[in-house]
């Protein structure tokens, strides 16, 4: 279907259109008109220039904060950063002193016993020097009575650490302080004696530290 035709008119025909003629009172007035719209925008633009300017001080405030809030910020890193390095200094203090404190018991207890160690020595020397004199004199007797100071001082040495040796034969028999290794039938001794030490059994400071291994007396 064929559209129906429209003449185009131009632009200028609406915009450039005189005024009809034989009407003065109507072409004062868009004269009027025209002037008042000259004088607003004139007064517009006279307006925006005379307006004022964004205000500088509050811009320089602003500058001025901005430059302190980032002083703080540097501030704050910096003691940051100087905390943790007092907290790396304090861990590896730690470090070292823990490291220390176990060097330090691992040479007490390798040497806890040194003082032990010191008196076992001089039996030790005794017991040498009563094999050169038994040697020397070709006597036995020199080594008996070399074993028997050695043997002084070792009980002397004991005494002075506390340790008591515990009396078993011919006391009743106490599972706290004696273990029976067999039990003797007879009527010679009471039911329930120890009758017989075959290893003595010491205390130390009143508390056993190996108990006496005995036989023990059982009635018929």
């Amino acid at each position: 279907m064929r559209r129906p035709y429209r003449r185009r008119v131009p632009i200028e025909d609406f915009t450039a259109a005189p005024a009809p003629p034989g009407d003065p009172a109507t072409a004062s007035t868009s004269d009027a008109a025209a002037e008042e719209s000259l004088a607003a925008g004139a007064g517009s633009v006279a307006a925006v220039a005379d307006a004022p300017a964004a205000p500088v001080p509050a811009i320089a405030a602003l500058t001025a904060e901005l430059e302190q809030a980032h002083a703080h910020i540097h501030e704050l890193q910096a003691k940051l950063a100087e905390q943790d390095d007092r907290y790396l200094r304090s861990v590896a203090d730690s470090q070292n002193l823990r490291r220390r404190m176990e060097e330090q018991k691992l040479d007490e207890r390798r040497f806890a016993n040194r003082e032990l160690v010191l008196a076992l020595l001089g039996v030790m020397d005794n017991f040498e020097r009563a094999l050169v004199a038994a040697d020397e004199a070709a006597s036995f007797e020199s080594l008996i009575e070399g074993l028997r100071l050695t043997m002084r001082q070792m009980q002397d040495f004991l005494a002075k650490q506390g340790v008591v040796p515990i009396e078993a034969v011919g006391k009743e028999f106490d599972p706290n302080y004696h273990e029976a290794v067999m039990r003797v039938e007879g009527s010679e001794h009471p039911d329930n004696t120890v009758v017989e030490e075959l290893q003595r059994g010491y205390t130390m400071h009143e508390r056993v530290l190996r108990p006496s291994m005995v036989r023990v007396a059982r009635a018929r």
